[in-house]
Order: C-alpha cells, then sequence, then structure tokens
C-alpha cells in the first residue's frame, strides 16, 4: 500500500505492481491513438510557482517538475516549429499539497493533441473524451463517471460583461460552490450583476445527460453561448451511442475548475467513492500563444496516485488481475 513518509510515497509490492500495470496499459492505450511518448526533464530551470520544490544546482534555483503540461510546453516550443500533433507522458510530478494528506510525489499519465490554430476543429475535443471513455477498462476500474463541461459556459458571459479580476475570482468562487445566490452578492452594484446571477443559476440547475443544456434557454447569454452549446450537443450525440455499460454520462454546465487555464470543453473522471476527480483535462488554447506559438492543444491527466489510494480503500471498484 502507499506509505506517506510524510508526504513521499514508498509503494511496497501490490502498489508498486499497480503502478507498473496502469502504466503499461494507458501508454500502450495511449499509443494505439497516435500519441508518441515525451518525458521531459524531472529538472525544469524555467521561472517555478510558489508550490513547487525548489532547490540549488550550483548557484541556480531550480525545481522538481511540478506539471506536466508546462513542462511539455517548454521543449515543444524550443525543439518543435511546428507541433508535433499527439503525445504522451508518464512519470512524477512534484507539488506541496494543499491538504495535509496529500502526497508530494504524485503519478501521472496523459496525452496532448497539438495543432496548429488553422487546423484544429471539434473533432479533436470528441476523439479526446473517447480516448478517456476507454481509460477505466484499460485499469479494470469497474465502474465510473464522466463529467462533460465547457469553460466558456462561464468565461465568455464574465468577459463580455468586463468583470475585473477580484469579481472575477468571487463568481467563479460562488459556482464552484454551488451558490448562484452568492453572485448576486459579490457583484452588488455592478449592472451586470442579475444578468450574471441569473445565468449561474441556469449553469447550476441540472447535472445530467442532455436535458441539462436546456437549462441554457433561461440565461441572458444563450446567444451569446450557442455555438458552444452546440458543439455540447454534438459531443453527446456521438458519444452516448458508444458509451459503455460501465460508464456514465453527464453534463456539469458549471464546471470552473481551473478556468484560468481551460478555454474551452473540459473533461472530469470520477468513480463511486472516490473524493477526488481520477483524471482531468480538457482545452486549453491559451498557453501556446502565450509562448510565442500560433497553436491550440487539449489533453488529459490520468491521476495514477489517487487511483492507488482508491483501489486500497475500495478495492471493490477494481477488476481482480
Amino acid at each position: 500500500m502507499p506509505v506517506r513518509t510524510p508526504h513521499f510515497p514508498d509503494l511496497l509490492f501490490r502498489a508498486a505492481g499497480r503502478l507498473r500495470r496502469w502504466e503499461t496499459a494507458l501508454m500502450t492505450l495511449l499509443e494505439q491513438a497516435g500519441c508518441r511518448e515525451m518525458h521531459p526533464s524531472m529538472v525544469m530551470r524555467d521561472p517555478v510557482p510558489e508550490g513547487a520544490l525548489r532547490f540549488f544546482d550550483g548557484e541556480d534555483l531550480v525545481a522538481l517538475r511540478w506539471d506536466f503540461t508546462v513542462a511539455l510546453a517548454g521543449v515543444v516550443t524550443r525543439r518543435f516549429p511546428e507541433p508535433p500533433g499527439r503525445i504522451s507522458y508518464a512519470g512524477p510530478v512534484f507539488r506541496r499539497p494543499v491538504q495535509p494528506w496529500e502526497a508530494v510525489e504524485r503519478f501521472e499519465v496523459g496525452c496532448e493533441f497539438i495543432q496548429n490554430g488553422a487546423e484544429a476543429n471539434g473533432e479533436s475535443d470528441l476523439e479526446l473524451a473517447r480516448l478517456l471513455m476507454a481509460v477505466p477498462g484499460a485499469i479494470g476500474l469497474k465502474n465510473a463517471i464522466i463529467h462533460l463541461g465547457n469553460a466558456a459556459l462561464v468565461r465568455r458571459p464574465m468577459e463580455a460583461e468586463q468583470l475585473s479580476p477580484e469579481q472575477t475570482k468571487a463568481v467563479v468562487s460562488a459556482l464552484s460552490r454551488r451558490a448562484p445566490h452568492r453572485v448576486l452578492q459579490v457583484l452588488e452594484g455592478h449592472p451586470a450583476a442579475e444578468r450574471l446571477t441569473a445565468h449561474a443559476q441556469a449553469l447550476v440547475s441540472e447535472l445530467g445527460g442532455a436535458e441539462a443544456l436546456k437549462a441554457l434557454d433561461a440565461s441572458p447569454y444563450a446567444d451569446l453561448l450557442k455555438d458552444d452549446r452546440r458543439h455540447m450537443e454534438q459531443a453527446l450525440r456521438s458519444l452516448l451511442p458508444i458509451l459503455p455499460p460501465n460508464l456514465e454520462l453527464r453534463l456539469d454546465l458549471a464546471d470552473v475548475e481551473g478556468l484560468d487555464f481551460y478555454t474551452g470543453p473540459t473533461l472530469r473522471l470520477w468513480a463511486p467513492g472516490a473524493q477526488q476527480e481520477l483524471a482531468s483535462g480538457g482545452r486549453y488554447d491559451g498557453l501556446y500563444p502565450e509562448l510565442g506559438k500560433p497553436w491550440q492543444a487539449a489533453g488529459f491527466c490520468v491521476r495514477i496516485s489517487r487511483l492507488l489510494d482508491l483501489a486500497e480503500t475500495r478495492p471493490d471498484l477494481f477488476e481482480q488481475p
């Protein structure tokens, strides 16, 4: 079982075997989908966030790899004149925990689809969703739930109303708590307070299948979001007929986690008994333009460490090898 010492997991026999099997199964799945593996250095020399594990290499302050997406973006923008297409990765990242029981060293497997902006289309988002749908079967997870969201459903109305960063943060916090009445409170005096409150109520009113999208009819921003709604309707039409019997698909219109990073469709994998998502991802088209490349990107990451913990506490959720 994983043993925290205090935040670095020593994986003993059973957990070590699961880690190796799951990494192999997932990397095989990604390879079959056309992803080529990259393995960025564990030491990153770029400016590092506050939560990174930092140390001195001689006189240089460096950090352990805290995020694969950031690490890969640095390699790709330096080494490739054109986007490399589909890539995959596996290994540990190191982040200081928010909660005292969380590990610092965390094992992850994931993939990214990187395209020229002119070539990008909605099909890559659908293919990414189909790939995530295959993850539970690859690791023997008996039952799972995928939440489909779209960051644009929250982002576009706030941008249209020109909210300040502080107001945006307050609205996101209210939505993360599924408390639309708080939007009216935090935006008191703003001319769009009532409109954004009505929109928040529409976003949190449903969590389910296609019927959840009907809630957008009550939003003052229905016209602004019609293309994003069409995209989600298309995703449902494409994914529901091929949904495995042990997998449930739900729409989460009020998904705001990572809103400062994600720009479009989002994906999250859950399981019964899991206290945290087991995989997450989506579209993040702002990353590479910030690095000087006119590229678009989408991907997801499977949190192997969380799966290992879940397998220890709920072994009944997994097929026996």
